[in-house]
């Protein structure tokens, strides 16, 4: 999903949550893509230090989830939040959101304003609709499916701020 929506010159790579997910996604964002900065931020801070010292590369543990966001170009949600833990307005316009956490309905990582004002992917409506909080509490409108996008039925849009929902 990343490769077709994020910015093209994405030098900020943000992830929220330090967990299991963190270092999956870090791992193959940073062997995938070239960032100037890593920033990670965790509601627990000793685990954001942590992940900052057992990966390799340099990262940088911040003290809140909004100086982690703050002129981010890419933000990974992975999180187990059940309130919004990223705003819409600390994001960056054009930013790349991959919202992986908060898999149930009644739980979210992103506020309304995040998920009102992005274009937003996912990769089945079937199943966002029915499992993922962040959608069905905002009432945020589905652009597409990322299947649509690698088909060509819907443009990818990355100069736009996006936010790829993925449930599975």
């Amino acid at each position: 999903a990343a490769q077709l929506l994020m910015p093209a010159c994405a030098e900020v790579l943000c992830i929220l949550g330090a967990g299991v997910q963190a270092y999956s996604h870090y791992e193959i964002f940073t062997e995938l893509f070239t960032f100037k900065e890593v920033r990670i931020w965790n509601r627990t801070p000793e685990r954001a230090v942590k992940f900052a010292s057992s990966v390799h590369g340099p990262v940088r543990v911040c003290s809140s989830a909004q100086e982690a966001v703050t002129g981010a170009d890419v933000i990974v949600t992975v999180t187990m939040a059940t309130a919004p833990i990223l705003s819409g307005a600390w994001v960056k316009p054009g930013a790349h959101i991959n919202a992986v956490g908060a898999c149930r309905p009644n739980w979210r990582e992103l506020d309304d304003k995040l998920m009102k004002n992005s274009v937003l992917f996912v990769d089945s409506r079937e199943a966002a609709r029915t499992e993922s909080g962040d959608v069905i509490l905002s009432g945020a409108e589905i652009f597409a499916e990322l299947g649509e996008v690698l088909k060509g039925i819907k443009p990818a849009l990355p100069e736009k701020t996006t936010v790829f929902k993925s449930l599975g």
